[in-house]
């Protein structure tokens, strides 16, 4: 897969999450041609999604969750017609009709987009530490469990990833569900939490069930400092948050006895609250590479591109990139095809990627760690 058609695929999930709260939301408000609008928007951009995937199964997997969405879309509808028609009727000029409890049921559709991955460790450039602890504590204890017994040693089910962003954190989650087979669940915080209370804790409970009824199931929730913030400085939480990090306790507790493993990350760990601390097994830093990963990782990124193997000297790149993270190798990498492109087109003939085009997208990017840090 391209950097671009990675990208991509990054902001059609965002949009996919965008129109699927807002559809949900129009549809528990009663606003089904509101609610059809939205699924439908859901339906095109998971078309969208499946044109961009490089797996049969994921492209027929996407393929339909489109249909069942554009489904759920003439369901809306044909609703919001029966309403409209009712409420015209005699005997029915409230609003009210015969049906209102069918405006309650919920659209048979998958809230959470269940994926099997289509890359895994050899596709992560560098990270080798990173991934032997992953195999070392997760993938071989599931494979040899009899082994892994006899030393009192079982499975793990939690995994917390913390460190800067622009690590690799998700895409090496992404890798470790694809090295395994196991299916995947994405989420960002905002996917689980509600200002009403009691909304925010189902959500929670949707997720593990969804990860139960698709083991071997791997779920990854970035940025869990925002579900589970200890509390400080007096500030208590809100009760629909207090419901929430109950249920996600309780929901970690149970997964003891499933194939499921559920992988938080966080770039804040000092405010993660200390009960969901410890519900992790596993708690693991991931640093920005240093100069092996750097060039590992510039490797990865150019292997697809057409590159002028005499000039482009890696170590020297890896070198002058500390500090750089794995997504600022990645732009410097897109940064330098632009470059060669724009080469190309002035000179007339066709430019690889040279040393001078990532000399120069180095310079043009800055490291993201150095405005984390300040």
């Amino acid at each position: 897969m391209s950097l671009g058609d990675s990208t991509r695929k990054e902001i059609l999930k965002k949009n996919y999450s965008k129109y699927r709260s807002r559809a949900e939301s129009a549809q528990e408000d009663g606003e089904h041609e509101e609610a059809a609008r939205f699924y439908r928007k859901c339906a095109d951009v998971v078309d969208q999604l499946a044109d961009l995937e490089s797996t049969e199964k994921l492209v027929r997997k996407r393929k339909e969750l489109a249909k069942n969405l554009a489904t759920a879309a003439d369901d809306l509808e044909a609703k919001a017609e029966r309403s409209a028609a009712d409420s015209g009727s005699d005997g029915s000029s409230d609003g009210s009709n015969g049906d209102s409890g069918a405006d309650e049921d919920t659209i048979d559709t998958d809230r959470y987009l269940v994926e099997s991955p289509d890359i895994d460790f050899e596709d992560v450039g560098g990270m080798e530490d990173l991934k032997d602890t992953l195999t070392e504590s997760i993938i071989d204890p599931l494979e040899e469990p009899e082994l892994y017994d006899r030393y009192g040693l079982g499975t793990v089910n939690g995994v917390l990833l913390h460190g800067p962003p622009g690590t690799g954190k998700t895409f090496i989650t992404r890798a470790l569900a694809g090295t395994m087979g196991f299916s995947y669940i994405e989420l960002e915080a905002n996917d689980l939490t509600s200002s009403l209370v009691g909304e925010a804790a189902d959500n929670v409970a949707d997720v593990f069930e969804a990860a139960k009824a698709n083991q071997p199931c791997l779920v990854f929730l970035d940025e869990i400092d925002a579900i589970a913030t200890e509390r400080s400085g007096g500030m208590q939480k809100t009760m629909s948050e207090s419901q929430m990090i109950t249920q996600f306790l309780t929901e970690m507790s149970s997964l003891g006895d499933t194939d499921v493993v559920f992988v938080a990350a966080t770039n804040l760990p000092d405010e993660i609250d200390g009960a969901a601390w410890r519900r992790f097994d596993k708690r693991i830093e991931v640093p920005p590479p240093e100069a092996d990963g750097r060039r590992a990782v510039l490797s990865k990124h150019l292997e697809d591109c057409p590159v002028d193997e005499g000039s482009v000297d890696l170590n020297h790149l890896a070198e002058h990139t500390d500090g750089y993270t794995p997504s600022d190798l990645a732009i410097i990498v897109d940064e330098a095809a632009r470059n060669a492109l724009q080469d190309t087109r002035e000179r007339g003939d066709f430019q690889p990627i040279a040393q001078r085009h990532l000399k120069h997208a180095v310079a043009e990017t800055d490291a993201s760690l150095e405005a984390w840090n300040n």
